[in-house]
């Protein structure tokens, strides 16, 4: 068993039962699905074009949210927004860091499958992603985003007209990539962990705005502040805990190592005080934006989405931060959308989502056919139907040398170990929180899950044989790196920040 496991076990689920790969009491063999390989062709619209808005709030937990039922008030904009479209209550991330995620995100597939799973490697190109699709279509696509593991590097710029960094460490990050192909290592961590995004990301998204009114667009707009270090600017920084007068503060959360699974609970709750402050400090910028498309007549034609890439640990499991484990402090994320031509205002709905069943739903709000992926459109619920598919959420990592992968329904999960080929089973239903691990091999929760894994190993196989796998980048073709340094990220000249950016 991995050293994380283990210390989740210990520390706060003991006693779980760890169940063997060949053990599969009453399993039959699941249907064969019929899966298509990723078109190249454009699919054609049947209605008018609703501009696509999609934010992504990294590390931004639901159950920190107002609208989710967070006693602060951390997010008064965002709750507004909810009451105008449908807040899906239970929506799953394919990982616990952001890199996959995303990948996911614009794929419509698993982690495991575009393979896009760690630092050393660059989504495939011949994948077609949403950016892609839509531009295809006649979209103008932009694409801002505010950390590193979004980078060009690692070709999720793939589609975007343009795609501007919003970080304040673009020279960092030009120098990585020409030494080493990836954009890692403890002074961009330190330079991430630092970055104050949020006025950067809306200057450029106004100046974006400003050109590019009269076209049909898709932005993806990535929003940084929320991930640790946890230190909102004033008065954000006080907001939630005035009284504390301790010496912790929310600077090197990863790495001090007074912030531990023992630290003071007191401290522990100033943490979590200056995590809601980046919520809250988020949340205003994002109003601001949402603000500025209304006020320029953008706002009701457009699909707009709310999402986030995962969350983060604050010792549920003896753990913190991301990027170790696939509970649900990591996985669980908000999903809110509206589009007051096909969503009635003030739906909460209960059905798992999933971050691959975002490109389906867009395409489908956008009228056009939803390819065939992994992920599903979500539309019909949003008239009171019911999807043609009930796939489990499967979520994954590896990295850092962990590797997990999870299967999740509503009402159960089943967490995998790859690493000593082991798992165990949660009865959500009466364990939300994952602390008691179901003890009966012959339980129907433990069988049911052992179902969903059978399941979703065999859609996975079938989706891996099927799609290219993202190659490593060290063995990708001189001409990427030619076309970095056109873009201004590696070599050549010094990448503007994007307040500065050329307009388009």
């Amino acid at each position: 068993m991995t050293r994380t496991m283990r210390a989740c076990v210990r520390l706060a689920v003991g006693g779980l039962l760890l169940l063997g790969a060949g053990w599969c009491p009453g399993c039959k063999k699941p249907p064969a699905r019929q899966v298509e390989s990723p078109s190249l062709e454009n699919e054609k619209p049947t209605g008018p074009r609703p501009n696509i808005i999609i934010f992504s709030i990294d590390t931004l937990r639901p159950d920190h949210l107002g609208c989710y039922g967070y006693g602060r008030d951390t997010s008064p904009h965002i709750d507004a927004f909810a009451r105008e479209g449908a807040l899906f209550e239970n929506a799953v991330s394919a990982s616990s860091w952001t890199l996959p995620a995303h990948a996911s995100l614009f794929t419509g597939v698993a982690c495991s499958v575009h393979g896009c799973t760690n630092t050393d490697r660059r989504l495939h190109d011949k994948y077609y992603t949403l950016a892609e699709r839509l531009r295809d279509a006649g979209y103008a696509t932009v694409g801002f985003f505010s950390g590193p593991y979004l980078h060009p590097v690692f070709g999720l710029d793939q589609g975007f007209d343009q795609y501007i960094d919003c970080t304040s460490y673009a020279g960092l990050m030009k120098a990585s990539a020409e030494k080493t192909g990836t954009v890692e290592g403890q002074k961009i961590w330190e330079a991430m962990d630092r970055d104050i995004t949020n006025p950067r990301v809306l200057a450029a998204v106004r100046k974006w705005l400003a050109g590019n009114e009269h076209k049909p667009f898709f932005m993806f707009v990535h929003m940084w502040d929320v991930h640790f270090d946890f230190i909102p600017p004033p008065p954000f920084d006080k907001k939630f805990d005035p009284d504390y007068h301790g010496d912790i503060t929310g600077e090197r959360f990863f790495f001090n190592p007074k912030i531990n699974k023992n630290m003071p609970r007191r401290d522990l709750e100033h943490i979590i005080a200056l995590y809601d402050g980046e919520i809250a400090w988020t949340d205003m910028h994002f109003g601001k934006i949402i603000d500025d498309l209304r006020t320029r007549g953008l706002l009701d034609s457009s699909v707009v989405i709310v999402t986030a890439d995962h969350g983060t640990a604050f010792f549920e499991h003896g753990l913190k931060g991301h990027r170790n484990t696939l509970f649900d402090e990591l996985i669980r994320i908000p999903l809110i959308v509206r589009f007051p031509r096909r969503i009635p205002a003030g739906m909460r709905i209960v059905q798992q989502a999933r971050t691959v069943d975002i490109l389906p739903t867009v395409l489908d709000l956008a009228d056009f056919m939803p390819p065939r992926l992994m992920g599903q459109s979500l539309a019909p619920l949003f008239a009171g139907r019911k999807t043609d598919r009930d796939d489990p959420a499967i979520s994954e990592l590896d990295t850092w040398g962990h590797h997990f992968e999870s299967f999740r329904r509503l009402n159960r999960k089943i967490i995998w170990d790859l690493s000593v080929d082991r798992g165990v089973v949660f009865d959500l239903k009466h364990d939300p929180t994952e602390h008691v691990a179901v003890q009966n091999k012959r339980s129907p929760v433990v069988r049911a899950c052992i179902r969903d894994l059978k399941f979703s190993r065999g859609l996975l196989k079938r989706f891996r044989e099927r799609y290219p796998r993202s190659p490593k980048i060290s063995d990708l073709p001189d001409k990427l790196f030619r076309k970095l340094e056109s873009l201004g990220y590696v070599g050549g000249a010094e990448q503007s920040p994007a307040s500065s950016a050329p307009s388009p």
